[in-house]
Parts: C-alpha cells; structure tokens; sequence
C-alpha cells in the first residue's frame, strides 16, 4: 500500500451520541480492503460500521474510558484490550472502538475484524469529530498485540509502543517512507 494521508470514514456526534454526519471514501476504502486481503487471505475484511453501529461503540467507550476510568490513562478499573490497558495519554487523541455487541466481548481481546484503530479525535463544543486514517494491516496487528499485552506501557528499551506505532503511520504524522 503506497504511503500517503488518506481517509477512509469521517463522523461527527453530538452529544446524544447520534451520528450528524458521516463520509465515507470508497476508493479509500477499497485500498483498503485489498491490503487487508492480501495479507489475510483466508479472513474477509471487516466493512465500515454502519452510524448506528458507530454511535453505539462510541457510547459504549464513553462509559469504559470516561474520566472515572482514567481518560486513556491505565487505573484499576481498566479492562484488558481497552485503550486505557495501552497506558499512553495519546489515548485522549488517538482511539480505537471494538464494535462488537456487548460488553463481555470486549474483556476477551481484540482482534482486527471488530475494532476500528487509529481514530483521531476531535471534540468541539457539543461534537465530537472522528477521522479513521488509511492504515497497513501489518500496523493494525500491532495495535491488537499492543492492546492485549499484559504489562502496563512499553518496557526500557522496547520499540513497541503506542506513540511510536503511531510516529511510523504516515497518516498521522505525515511522514513519507522511502
């Protein structure tokens, strides 16, 4: 998949938690389907969710990573896989959203065909603005592996952390791999 800052999907909520707008880029995502595809030949890609089921996720987050939960930040109430087990305050900016039914299969791990990874996040006045971002499949299972490792934020010396997954995401950062 070719570097670049693409879209893929663009919501805005108020706060009732209804979608008021959404836009979704089907050449964007066709891209990345195909990549998907190709590097899991036998797992059909997930498809965008539909604002209802958004909506949905986006609440149900709410509730898990509201500020008694530690607005991203790992405290005793964090539950395994949730943005707040990751420990990195880029949680506040950067989120992901499991869109499974209930909450029971949140607690069981994440895999990369019910979770929407990275969101950026932007909240203004009554709204919320979400922008899914292009991004490899490869860097979506390090995401997954990420979220579901046991210790808490990145050990001395490791590559693997949030904040560095997301420097090496060209629509994030901008940044131009050669």
């Amino acid at each position: 998949m070719p570097s670049g800052c693409s879209i893929r999907a663009l919501w805005i909520i108020n706060n009732h938690d209804t979608v008021v707008f959404s836009r979704r880029f089907p050449v964007v995502e066709k891209r990345w389907r195909s990549a998907f595809k190709t590097e899991n030949e036998s797992t059909d890609p997930p498809r965008l969710p539909t604002d209802q089921q958004l909506a949905v996720a986006f609440a149900r987050r709410k509730r898990r990573e509201g500020s008694s939960r530690g607005y991203g930040l790992r405290v005793a109430q964090s539950t395994k896989g949730s943005d707040s087990w990751v420990d990195d305050p880029i949680t506040r900016h950067i989120i992901s959203l499991s869109l499974s039914e209930d909450d029971d299969n949140e607690s069981n791990g994440k895999d990369d065909t019910n979770i929407l990874w990275p969101i950026v996040i932007h909240t203004k006045a009554l709204y919320h603005i979400l922008v899914l971002p292009l991004v490899e499949p490869r860097e979506m299972k390090d995401f997954v592996n990420l979220s579901n490792r046991s210790d808490c934020g990145s050990a001395v010396g490791e590559d693997l952390s949030l904040s560095s997954l997301l420097l090496n995401i060209s629509s994030i950062t901008g940044l131009v791999h050669l």
